[in-house]
């Protein structure tokens, strides 16, 4: 009998050991699937510990995406007197990245005190001015106007979210219904962007106004109004006078435009596109005009140059280039240039000035200059796939080289501003947005009116 008592200890001993082995296989050895990123019906931000605060965050690569079906918002809308070709989507997808969808897509997380959401977009070319100031520049082919003097001219590439503060309405309809069209309506037969009641909260994210800074433009629509929040903005407009043909105020002193942005990284900026370091703007831009035109030998700069510096026997000198060389330079580079000599020799300084004036209408004077903001105004804030390398190389080629945008917003869930939304976890998951994309332009655009962003 102890010898059976034996086996059977034995046995169950043996039994227990494959039990064991059985489970640790089954337990201790498999691990999950890797997360793989699935599309969503609403824009989910999920709950992280790790803040995903760059593009090439590892949360970003298997995060899940909504993709929005991109529509026509606003069509066939045009800018008042002195804004020409500004309307690049003027009949929308059609227009946009030359009708191709572009596959707009919106990621988003969040932590104990911010939310990120990560947008990707194809956009064939690229825009990066805004309201540029050209002297005598093209004609508008879709407005009668004149394009004589000084114009603004040339649109910007944009991302734009709305999220309702307070509850907003238009004759469209309400915010929870009609999203971002409930902040627009027609005023004299203009289009407004502000609702009817209510207030509305404007994320614009600009590569001509913006972007450089590392900021996305922060805006309020109330019953009466569209303005940027409280606080120093981003971008002003650099005008002399107050209408879109008065010329500019400033232009590029010359010194180098090195900035930090709220990321912790510097940037240079090219001031071909962007004004930050800046001076009075000088010279008379209409006698430079007629000096341009009538120097007597042994032709005017026109035979060579072309009559708006297109380029003909000589090299164009109406390109944004030109901007990237200060005036002290440009004066210099003709100092030098032993054919301009009979021409520029003759002129006093002041007459030089003027011509250089000319010069820099015909390539084109930033529409706006920037500055860092303030207050509420510096809310929202943006990291980009954007170089200024990569701009100006694409500007020059017309291709956007970064194949596609990805820009990546971070705000605070509550702000405590009362020109923006608050994201009261403890009271509300869900919230209704508008996104809208706009290809060189900023009142013609397409897009989503109506989506929700749920946390998780």
């Amino acid at each position: 009998m102890k010898g059976f008592h034996r086996n059977i200890k034995y046995l169950v001993f043996a039994i227990l050991i494959v039990l064991s082995a059985s489970c640790e296989k089954e337990y201790l050895y498999e691990t999950p699937p890797p997360k793989v990123s699935q599309q969503t019906s609403t824009l989910e931000a999920t709950l992280v510990t790790t803040a995903p605060t760059a593009l090439n965050s590892s949360y970003w690569k298997s995060a899940d995406y909504l993709k929005i079906t991109a529509s026509n918002v606003s069509t066939q809308l045009l800018y008042g007197d002195g804004l020409l070709n500004m309307t690049g989507i003027y009949d929308g997808l059609s227009a946009f990245n030359n009708g191709t969808d572009p596959g707009l897509t919106l990621k988003a997380a969040y932590d104990a005190e911010y939310l990120y959401v990560l947008a990707e977009w194809t956009d064939k070319d690229v825009d990066a001015s805004n309201g540029s100031w050209l002297y005598n520049g093209p004609l508008d082919p879709k407005k009668l106007e004149s394009s004589n003097e000084w114009t603004s001219q040339r649109n910007c590439d944009r991302l734009a979210f709305a999220f309702e503060i307070d509850a907003a309405s238009s004759p469209a309809g309400n915010f929870s219904n009609k999203g971002c069209a409930a902040s627009c309506h027609i005023v004299a037969g203009e289009p407004v962007m502000y609702p009817t009641t209510g207030k509305v909260d404007l994320w614009d994210w600009s590569m001509a106004r913006s972007n450089p800074m590392g900021y996305a433009e922060d805006m309020v629509a109330t019953a009466d109004s569209f303005s940027t929040d409280d606080g120093q903005k981003v971008a002003y407009r650099n005008v002399a006078g107050t209408t879109d043909r008065s010329g500019p105020a400033f232009e590029w002193d010359g010194t180098s435009q090195s900035i930090s942005l709220p990321s912790g990284q510097s940037a240079i900026l090219d001031p071909g596109f962007y004004l930050f370091n800046k001076t009075l703007f000088t010279g008379d831009v209409a006698r430079g005009d007629s000096i341009y035109h009538t120097l007597i030998p042994p032709g005017d700069c026109a035979s060579c140059h072309g009559d708006v510096g297109q380029g003909g026997s000589a090299t164009a000198i109406n390109q944004i280039a030109n901007n990237k060389k200060t005036r002290t330079a440009l004066m210099a580079g003709m100092d030098n240039v032993a054919d301009m000599s009979p021409y520029w020799d003759p002129l006093t300084i002041g007459e030089r000035n003027d011509i250089v004036a000319y010069l820099r209408g015909l390539s084109g004077v930033p529409g706006y200059f920037l500055s860092v903001p303030t207050g509420s105004n510096a809310d929202v804030t943006v990291v980009s796939n954007v170089t200024n390398i990569q701009i100006g190389n694409a500007m020059l080629a017309n291709t956007n080289q970064h194949s596609k945008y990805q820009v990546l917003i971070k705000r605070k869930l509550k702000t405590n501003n009362g020109d923006d939304i608050q994201f009261n976890l403890l009271s509300q998951k869900s919230f209704k947005f508008g996104v809208a994309l706009m290809d060189n332009d900023g009142i013609n655009h397409i897009g989503s009116i109506v989506e929700t962003l749920t946390f998780k």
